[in-house]
C-alpha cells in the first residue's frame, strides 16, 4: 500500500483506506465507509508479512494410546516481547514475506526453520483461517501436520537473537494454557475435524 488513500469494495460500499504511520514492521491505517457510517476506524495492517501470518499445530501419538487424539502437541517457547520477557509456549508462525509463496509453502517452510523437520507439503492438514482482533486485518492461516514416527534435524532458525534463544518442546497435556490464542484455535479446530471425520 501506497501513503495514498485507496479505496476497496465490498457488499454495494466503498471502504477507503489512508495510511496514517507506516514502517518495515506495521502500518497503521483509518478507515472510512460514509455510506455504512465508519468515520475514522483506525486498524493495524502487519506490513511485515503482507498481512497474513501461517500458523502450524504439529501432533505425534505416542506409543501407549490413552486418548482418542494425538497425545502430544509440539510448541515453540520463545520470547515474544509484547507479552514480556519470558519464553512462552505459542504455535510455530511465520509470515507470508516470500513472493509466490502460498500458504502451505510457508507452513512447511516454518516447521523445518523453527523446529528442524522437513516434511512432505502433502502431509498437511489445513484447518481454515482466522483472524486476530477486531483492531487489526491479518489473515492467519491454520495447519495441522501429524510428525509420528519423525524425526528433527537442527533447526536452522532465521539468525535473529530471539529465534536462537528459541526452542520446541512436546507438550501432552494442558496445551490450552498457552498464551497465544492461534493454539487454542487450532487444538479445536483440529478435534472438530477429527470428529467430523470419523
Amino acid at each position: 500500500m501506497s501513503n495514498e488513500e485507496l479505496a476497496s469494495r465490498a457488499g454495494g460500499c466503498t471502504m477507503n483506506r489512508r495510511i496514517l504511520h507506516d514502517n518495515p514492521w506495521l502500518q497503521l491505517v483509518e478507515l472510512r465507509a460514509p455510506d455504512r457510517e465508519i468515520n475514522g476506524y483506525v486498524i493495524s495492517h502487519e506490513s511485515r508479512c503482507n498481512g497474513q501470518i501461517v500458523a502450524v499445530l504439529p501432533s505425534r501419538s505416542v506409543p501407549v494410546p490413552r486418548y482418542m487424539y494425538p497425545d502430544q502437541y509440539l510448541l515453540r517457547h520463545e520470547v515474544c516481547p509484547p507479552w514480556g520477557i519470558d519464553p512462552v509456549a505459542c504455535a510455530i508462525t511465520g509470515g507470508m514475506d516470500h513472493v509466490g509463496e502460498s500458504p502451505l509453502d510457508v507452513a512447511v517452510r516454518e516447521l523445518y526453520e523453527e523446529a528442524g523437520y522437513r516434511v512432505d507439503p502433502k502431509m498437511f492438514t489445513s484447518l481454515g483461517t482466522c483472524r486476530g482482533t477486531k483492531s487489526t486485518d491479518t489473515i492467519f492461516h491454520l495447519f495441522h501436520v501429524d510428525l509420528t514416527g519423525k524425526e528433527p534435524e537442527e533447526a536452522p532458525g532465521d539468525g535473529s537473537r530471539l529465534e536462537a534463544e528459541a526452542w520446541c518442546e512436546w507438550h501432552e497435556k494442558n496445551i490450552s494454557q498457552s498464551p497465544d490464542p492461534l493454539v487454542s484455535i487450532m487444538w479445536l479446530r483440529l478435534r472438530l475435524w477429527r470428529a467430523d471425520d470419523r
